[in-house]
């Protein structure tokens, strides 16, 4: 049987698009190469949910976004016998120092002609509350450097706290919810353990596509929503490059998170600070993790760049394959939380614990949600790394453009109006800020976006 879309991965966002086409009376296929929803970058994600961005139209998409975790049993709407993903509303902290002010001060000004609340934080506070050393350690360099943990003179002067955050703790029950509720429509179907190898072509439009058992599916529309795999997917749809009339691009960028325990004597759950904080100064964020742990990941300081890896095959990071093992990445990234927090035991090789994965990335750190240049071949790419949190209103964005678009509207002259159904400053967004053909954006140049 023909489908009317077949969507290529089927994480937290390709399931979202599947749910809202569903809904919308579209016969939808979700194609995935691996064994399950949510299995791949989705399951990998620290799950944060912020508003904190540097781009006006990031913060309402993001608060847009928001909505749908804080209400998300409603917005599955059906019964799920695993259990529903829970958003943790707790709150993030961003630390002031010389290496955030830009991207404070832009975030402030998006909040503030929204009406997101915040609140400043005094330096003496949060030493007493989180125990901090608020020595300035930036810019940040790496732990073989011989200046490593030198203060640099100055303090961090205090911080500003965000009430509107906070986390799932569970990304892949998110990915399998939205399966479930797409699946209650009985228009939307999943076929896992295949893996795509052609996108086909008939009359000068998308076809379809071909898997690697030598099944054949057939479609006029398909959409890319492979995550780290994006990039190789879009060469499928273009084997002739010169067709493809993309600006911005992506690729996927191998990333580590480690896993901690707090300081003796301090807790950080719910009993604790239990929040989410973002330190530029040393080039980390963290948050409250299952088990009383602290979880640690990077906000790319420039130090990094040179140890970036970019695979050509983006499961090689995944348990048993050749870039799985915990690397002076985690070692960096720990040794940089214990400046901030000088009693934090630090693990040993034998007692690490953390993962590898993949973001899906473009060069601006904004996805890509539009039209190609084929007709029919949509994408959602660029998103693994900070969009899991904007999964509900992404399937709604992408379900809008989809049907502007097969309905003859050109979102390249005429952009999608995009309304902000449920956040109190309303208002819109227009589709060029997630164009393929884009000029790059003047973001913070990290998964901060």
């Amino acid at each position: 049987m023909c489908q009317d879309a077949i969507i290529i991965g089927a994480g937290v966002i390709g399931n979202s698009i599947a749910t809202e086409l569903s809904r919308s009376g579209w016969r939808t296929l979700n194609v995935d190469k691996l064994k399950g929803a949510g299995q791949g970058s989705t399951g990998y994600s620290s799950g944060i949910c912020r508003t904190m961005y540097s781009l006006l139209d990031s913060v309402k998409f993001a608060w847009e976004g928001f909505t749908y975790f804080e209400n998300w049993e409603e917005h599955i709407g059906v019964q799920d016998p695993h259990g529903f993903a829970h958003l943790r509303r707790c709150g993030a902290l961003v630390l002031r120092s010389e290496a955030s002010q830009q991207f404070l001060d832009r975030v402030i000004a998006s909040h503030d002609a929204v009406g997101l609340p915040y609140e400043y934080w005094e330096a003496s506070d949060i030493a007493t509350r989180m125990h901090f050393d608020l020595q300035s350690y930036g810019p940040q360099v790496r732990i073989d450097d011989d200046t490593f943990g030198e203060p640099k003179g100055k303090e961090i002067g205090g911080g500003v706290f965000f009430p509107m955050a906070g986390y799932v703790s569970d990304p892949m029950l998110a990915a399998r919810n939205l399966q479930t509720a797409s699946e209650a429509t009985g228009r939307s179907d999943y076929l896992f353990g295949e893996t795509v190898t052609a996108i086909r072509r008939e009359s000068g439009r998308v076809a379809g596509i071909s898997c690697a058992s030598g099944l054949e599916l057939d479609s006029p529309v398909v959409i890319n929503v492979a995550g780290p795999h994006s990039a190789q997917v879009t060469k499928l749809a273009f084997l002739d490059p010169a067709e493809n009339d993309m600006a911005i691009h992506t690729k996927p960028m191998r990333q580590e998170v480690a896993y901690v325990n707090p300081p003796p004597g301090v807790s950080w759950d719910e009993d604790g600070p239990g929040l989410i904080c973002t330190d530029l100064d040393i080039g980390v964020y963290f948050r409250p993790e299952v088990g009383g742990k602290i979880l640690v990941g990077s906000v790319e300081p420039q130090c990094d760049e040179a140890f970036h890896i970019f695979p050509d095959d983006p499961e090689a990071v995944y348990p048993g394959r050749e870039l799985a093992a915990l690397t002076d990445q985690w070692t960096n990234q720990v040794y940089r939380l214990a400046l901030r927090m000088p009693s934090l035991h630090l693990p040993d090789s034998q007692s690490a614990q953390g993962c590898s994965a993949c973001y899906d990335v473009t060069e601006d750190w904004v996805p890509i949600y539009d039209k190609s240049s084929l007709p029919g071949f949509y994408m959602a790419i660029g998103t693994s790394g900070n969009q899991f949190k904007n999964a509900g209103v992404v399937g709604r964005l992408m379900r809008e453009l989809i049907e502007a678009t097969e309905g003859g509207q050109d979102t390249d002259k005429k952009p999608l109006d995009f309304q902000l159904q449920r956040i109190p400053c309303g208002g819109s967004i227009s589709s060029t800020t997630f164009s393929r053909k884009r000029q790059r954006l003047q973001t913070s140049g990290s998964v901060l976006g």
